[in-house]
């Protein structure tokens, strides 16, 4: 069968670009075949091999020798973390040329911010598991440790709804460790640089002061509110009028946004955003507990089938061959579809060019 034409990544051949961000760009793709004796290219693909997502420095900027140092970072942290609500990196290497790659789980699905766009509400249970999910997957990552059993100490920095992706399968996972803290972090953030999409900065971020894992706690609480209220909750015209948002706006009890969230729901969310970090959950996982207490109390169940029909429904063009094939450690290699893929690149194909609706189970940005 003849390749795609977009060439390969280390031993990673090229079938589909998913999307180009600021600094990478995405593809799907699947480990490059052997050549047989004969010359040409071995049997059928191994039953259960997957087709994966492949992040690479876009090309005008290889020369610079920080993007590379930033996304083996990703790598390294990423490594650490193991849970099934944090997208997992699978390989990295540098390329013929000297380009470092990583290599992703591949999400066939969408992120939080597309399952939501207005005027699109998702139901109250469904919502609250999605952000227990992703807090779970938060607190994997602050409790992650390097080989001596020593926290690395790791601060997402850049929670938003562009970065929890919903699968076909209804299952939420945090991505993209491209602006993270880490203790062992190579790449460093200049003293009193803000990090992070503005509208989901906690205060401490707002003020470019030290951080600790509650500053995450408090972006998710950001994104748990607009999910369920359907709307924004920090505006504004410029930097200046969101910051002043984030640090000064009285924050509207979710009570009072949307019928049907009651006091148990209002109260775990309100904690989450309280400016105050001593007032916050102290962990992810107090927060994700406390949603499901919540969700229990005031009788929101969720409903992973429907969430993942959903999500089916919305998929970006690349990805809607996939689910028929999509499995544990996602979608598997068949001749099928990569003939699909590879017609798909032919007729000129291409993800949605935005970062934020980058689909693998990795990263985004870096």
């Amino acid at each position: 069968m003849e390749s795609s034409g977009l060439g390969t990544v280390g031993p990673y051949e090229l079938l589909l670009q998913l999307a180009v961000g600021g600094m990478a760009e995405v593809f799907i793709a699947r480990r490059a075949r052997a050549a047989s004796p004969g010359g040409g290219a071995g049997g059928a693909a191994a039953p259960r091999e997957p087709l994966v997502a492949v992040k690479r420095i876009r090309a005008d900027l290889r020369s610079e020798s920080g993007y590379a140092a930033m996304l083996f970072d990703e790598a390294g942290i990423a490594s650490r973390i193991a849970s099934p609500n944090f997208v997992p990196i699978l390989d990295c290497g540098l390329d013929e040329g000297g380009a470092p790659y990583l290599v992703m789980e591949l999400v066939v699905g969408v992120t939080l911010k597309h399952l939501t766009r207005p005027p699109e509400m998702i139901e109250i249970g469904d919502a609250l598991e999605l952000i227990a999910q992703a807090a779970d997957g938060l607190h994997a990552a602050h409790e992650a440790r390097d080989s001596s059993g020593e926290l690395l100490q790791v601060i997402h920095r850049d929670i938003s709804p562009s970065n929890v992706l919903v699968g076909v399968d209804g299952r939420a996972s945090i991505c993209d460790l491209g602006l993270a803290y880490a203790l062992r972090r190579t790449t460093r953030t200049k003293t009193g640089t803000v990090k992070g999409k503005l509208s989901y900065l906690s205060p401490e971020q707002a003020h470019a002061r030290p951080l600790d894992r509650r500053s995450d706690v408090f972006s998710l609480g950001v994104v748990a509110w607009e999910v369920l209220a359907g709307r924004r909750l920090f505006i504004g015209s410029s930097m200046l009028s969101i910051l002043h948002a984030v640090l000064e706006r009285e924050v509207p009890p979710l009570s009072s946004e949307r019928e049907g969230v009651g006091p148990a729901v209002t109260a775990a969310v309100a904690r989450a955003v309280e400016r105050d970090r001593d007032a916050r959950w102290p962990t992810a996982a107090d927060f994700a507990r406390a949603l499901r207490d919540a969700a229990e109390r005031e009788g929101h169940a969720a409903s992973s089938a429907g969430i993942g029909a959903r999500v089916a429904e919305i998929l970006p063009e690349p990805l809607r061959p996939l689910p028929p094939y999509y499995g544990p450690g996602g979608p598997v290699v068949t001749p099928e579809i990569i003939a699909t893929l590879r017609s798909m690149h032919a007729a000129g194909v291409v993800g949605e060019g935005d970062p934020s609706v980058l689909m693998p189970r990795g990263r985004s940005r870096g």
